[in-house]
C-alpha cells in the first residue's frame, strides 16, 4: 500500500509527537469504507493517525493513543487531537473533553467524540459537528466537503534502528578520548585553521539542537544559542556559523557548525539546492537571510 501522505507531512505530524514513524493500517479504497474493514484492519493498535481526504483536496483527520475497538463506548484521552493542513501547514485542535476523545463504534471509522467521524455509517462520508468534543473551524478543516475520496489509518511506532552503523562503548573514558580527539584535530591544509561542517537535513532533523548538545558538552553547561524546537516549518531563517569554544573562556575548537533552514519538498520552501551551492562556495556570510539573491 502506498500513503497518500507526502514525506512533509508525515514530518510535520511526527514533529508533533516525537521521534516516531507511520506504518499504513488501513486504506479504505484498498480495503472497504466500512466499519467493519476499519475495525478488522487497526484494533488494538495503538497510537494511530486517521487521516481523511476529499475532492476539494483537504486532509484531515485525528490521533489518538487508545487502541480502537468495537465496545461502543467512550474512552478518556487528553492528548489526542484532530487535525487539518492549511496552505501546507498543519493546524491542530486538542481535544475539548478528554473522557470522550474516542468513541468505539462498530459501524463507523475512526470516530473523534461527537466532533468528526471518517466513514460514518460504514459510507464513504464525514460526519462533523465541531463544538463539545474537538472545536475547530469546519470549512477550514475540510471545506464542508463530507464525501472521502480516500480514509488511512496509520499505527504510530518508534524508529527502529536494526542494525547501528558503529558500535560504540559510551563511558567516561571514551567521552575524553573523543572530546580530546576535536580539539586537537588539524585540517589536512595548514593554510585552513579551522574545518566548517554544514548542517543539512529535513525540517526538524535536529540540526539546531545538534549543534547545542555539542555546544554544551564543550562549555561544560546546557546552552541554547541556536534556535530549536518543533515546527512545520523551520525555525531556523538565517544561515549561521558557530564556533565551538572548550569551556567557557577556552580557546576556539578546530571546528566550525554551519547551520542553515531545513529541507522541504515543496518548491519555494525551505533550503534550496542553489542556496546550498552558494554556501559551499563561499558566497553566503553569517547571518544571512536564506532565500535572498545571492551576488556572485
Amino acid at each position: 500500500m502506498n500513503s497518500k501522505l507526502n514525506s512533509t507531512q508525515q514530518n510535520m505530524i511526527c514533529s508533533q509527537l516525537g521521534p516516531f514513524e507511520l506504518k499504513l493500517l488501513y486504506k479504505a479504497t484498498i480495503h472497504g469504507f466500512t466499519g467493519a474493514a476499519f475495525h478488522q484492519k487497526c484494533d488494538n493498535q495503538s497510537p494511530t493517525l486517521s487521516v481523511g481526504y476529499n475532492a476539494g483536496g483537504y486532509i484531515f483527520g485525528g490521533y489518538t493513543r487508545q487502541p480502537f475497538n468495537q465496545s461502543g463506548q467512550y474512552v478518556n484521552d487528553d492528548q489526542a487531537f484532530v487535525f487539518s493542513f492549511v496552505n501546507g501547514k498543519l493546524k491542530k485542535y486538542p481535544v475539548v473533553s478528554p473522557p470522550h476523545a474516542v468513541k468505539m463504534h462498530g459501524n463507523c471509522g475512526p470516530y473523534f467524540g461527537e466532533s468528526l467521524v471518517l466513514v460514518n455509517g460504514s459510507q464513504p462520508i464525514v460526519y462533523s459537528n465541531p463544538g463539545n468534543q474537538y472545536n475547530f473551524n469546519a470549512a477550514e478543516m475540510h471545506g464542508n466537503n463530507l464525501n472521502l475520496t480516500e480514509c488511512e489509518v496509520y499505527q504510530i511506532g518508534m524508529i527502529q534502528i536494526e542494525n547501528p552503523w558503529r558500535t560504540i562503548i559510551w563511558n567516561i573514558e571514551k567521552r575524553a578520548e573523543l572530546m580530546e580527539s576535536i580539539r586537537t584535530y588539524k585540517p589536512t591544509l595548514s593554510s585552513v585553521p579551522q574545518a566548517r561542517v554544514l548542517l543539512i537535513g529535513q525540517v526538524g532533523a535536529g540540526k539546531s539542537s545538534f549543534f547545542n548538545s555539542i555546544n554544551s558538552v564543550f562549555r561544560g553547561h546546557v546552552t541554547s544559542q541556536a534556535i530549536a524546537g518543533s515546527s512545520s516549518t523551520s525555525l531556523t531563517t538565517r544561515f549561521r556559523s558557530y564556533c565551538l569554544k572548550a569551556g567557557r573562556e577556552g580557546k576556539p575548537l578546530p571546528i566550525i557548525l554551519c547551520d542553515t533552514m531545513g529541507l522541504e519538498d515543496s518548491k519555494g520552501a525551505g533550503l534550496d539546492v542553489e542556496d546550498i551551492s552558494s554556501i559551499l562556495e563561499g558566497h553566503m556570510p553569517d547571518r544571512y537571510q536564506v532565500g535572498l539573491l545571492i551576488p556572485k
